[in-house]
């Protein structure tokens, strides 16, 4: 037997969908979401007038995998015209397919005898709890569970260097140590160029087309008018530091699976630079900003960031073309291992 750490924020338990009441977008939306095979199997097996609904509006693709059959303008079948959802209201929680019950949590980020439970910030429900409901500063909640997996000491040890590491990072980032690096963009502005180029876009992304069209119309003058921005919307380091801090608590994870510690410290700072961008765009073309603005920016980027492995890695490390076209030509789109079914 071994022990396990578990970490999660303070808010993580406090989540709960609100469907349709203050969503900036349906989730529900354009996603070609695979079904994992429990659910496809109860779909096949349900009684009555609800069993068909089901299987009225599922199909195999050419692979033989399972997906739900989207309406042509992109919406989920299942969806009522409420925008809730009809799996739900017609057979509970346990009839939908995973990934639908899952997001927006992360479970299981694993790192040695360590895990990590979080909520992604492209649900703007989690984002009005992040920066609205839980303080200016991120707090968690650690338990200690028995577990029959059998951990080493020499990785038991290393997962407390990395561990140290990332909260001493974390609480710099908190603290405004790291202030000067976080809102210095100009070095990164080619690189941010470069990963809007090649990152896959998804169609649900709500208004982020035209968010993105707006970067790179200002990326030339972004650093004069970051200046004027955090004069006008004094709030905005707090928001950015305790964002930064949120990606340091996560993306270092990484570590233990890239082998390297670098690629996951570049995506901490080149998210809250890209994340940074979106802020200005939005304040840019408002003439204002506010915390819900800052909700909107970070559902934005999460909507593009954090579910694509392939622009994942984009964050983590610029790929030159011609030696790695996988990655340049977007083969590479599958989601987050924690969405799989």
């Amino acid at each position: 037997m071994s022990e396990i750490i578990r970490e999660m924020p303070a808010y993580y338990n406090d989540y709960i969908c609100t469907g349709n009441t203050t969503c900036i977008d349906v989730c529900c939306n354009a996603w070609i979401l695979p079904m994992d095979p429990d659910t496809v199997k109860l779909y096949q097996e349900y009684p009555g007038e609800d069993g068909k609904f089901f299987r009225d509006n599922i199909m195999q693709n050419e692979k033989g995998e399972w997906l739900i059959k989207l309406h042509k303008d992109g919406r989920c079948p299942f969806l009522t015209d409420d925008d809730l959802c009809g799996v739900r209201l017609r057979a509970g929680e346990d009839a939908q397919i995973k990934i639908c019950k899952v997001y927006p949590r992360e479970r299981d980020v694993k790192a040695g005898d360590y895990r990590l439970n979080c909520l992604l910030l492209s649900c703007s429900e989690v984002g009005r709890m992040f920066y609205k409901d839980s303080g200016d500063r991120l707090e968690f909640v650690r338990t200690v569970e028995e577990s029959d997996e059998e951990i080493s000491p020499a990785l038991k040890e290393r997962t407390r260097i990395l561990l140290s590491f990332r909260d001493g990072m974390v609480k710099a980032l908190q603290d405004g140590c790291f202030d000067e690096s976080l809102f210095k963009v100009r070095e990164s502005v080619d690189s941010i160029g470069k990963i809007l180029d090649d990152a896959i876009y998804f169609e649900n992304n709500g208004r982020s087309e035209e968010v993105f069209s707006l970067i790179r119309k200002l990326l030339p003058d972004s650093e004069d008018l970051l200046s004027s921005f955090i004069e006008n919307v004094p709030d905005i380091k707090k928001w950015i530091r305790k964002t930064a801090a949120y990606f340091a608590h996560r993306n270092i994870l990484d570590t233990f699976q890239d082998g390297s510690i670098e690629g996951p410290l570049f995506s901490v700072f080149r998210s809250v630079h890209v994340l940074l961008l979106i802020c200005l765009a939005i304040y840019k073309d408002k003439g204002s900003f506010d915390v819900d603005d800052m909700i909107e920016s970070a559902h934005i980027f999460g909507n593009l960031f954090e579910i694509s492995m392939h622009n994942i890695s984009l964050l983590k490390e610029i790929r030159n073309r011609e030696k790695d076209p996988e990655y340049a030509d977007g083969e590479n789109s599958e989601l987050r291992p924690f969405l799989y079914p």
